[in-house]
């Protein structure tokens, strides 16, 4: 009986994905994630850091986005061209919801239902095809422009999905709408 609760004792939870990895190991050993601060770079520690993305990154960017902008808008701070306000806070709010997003595809490949970020992406839109047709469609509207390559975590992801959409939205700001 003891040697079970010992066993149970011997394993943490990732911090990262979430499964159980040995305790002494340093490394995650599903996805890699470090475990112990100080062995990496402070802003990879935090990238690895599941807490940090869902809790503190996301929703301070969601809360950023439109804020900042408004503030210098009331503030009676001039600008030339206020389209830079609104591409900052699309891209605010879309590195938020590609966040999310990414957070529920890292968990197929945390669950071992996807060998990479490119396979969990293919889960999640076989189970929004399975919630809905429509709602797989959308999905993959939102990644069109997304290339699929092996990312080692959410955030470089949401980071290049929300350039990649906020420079096709200053495009048509910029380019395309004043040709009209």
């Amino acid at each position: 009986m003891t040697s079970g609760i010992e066993e149970g004792k011997k394993q943490i939870s990732c911090r990262n994905c979430g499964s159980l990895i040995p305790a002494e190991s340093e490394r995650c050993v599903f996805c890699g994630a470090y475990q112990i601060a100080g062995r990496v770079p402070v802003l990879k520690y935090f990238s690895e850091s599941k807490f940090f993305r869902r809790f503190l990154l996301y929703p301070f960017s969601a809360l950023l986005s439109p804020g900042l902008p408004l503030v210098l808008y009331f503030s009676g701070v001039r600008f030339a061209d206020k389209t830079w306000l609104i591409a900052f806070s699309f891209f605010g709010i879309l590195f938020c919801i590609f966040g999310y997003i990414s957070e529920w595809i890292f968990l197929h490949k945390a669950r071992g239902e996807a060998k990479d970020f490119r396979q969990g992406f293919f889960e999640w839109q076989k189970k929004l095809f399975d919630r809905s047709p429509a709602l797989s469609y959308a999905g993959m509207f939102l990644f069109v422009c997304v290339p699929l390559v092996d990312w080692p975590n959410p955030i470089p992801f949401s980071l290049s999905s929300s350039a990649i959409w906020t420079a096709i939205l200053i495009f048509l700001i910029k380019i395309l709408f004043p040709l009209f």
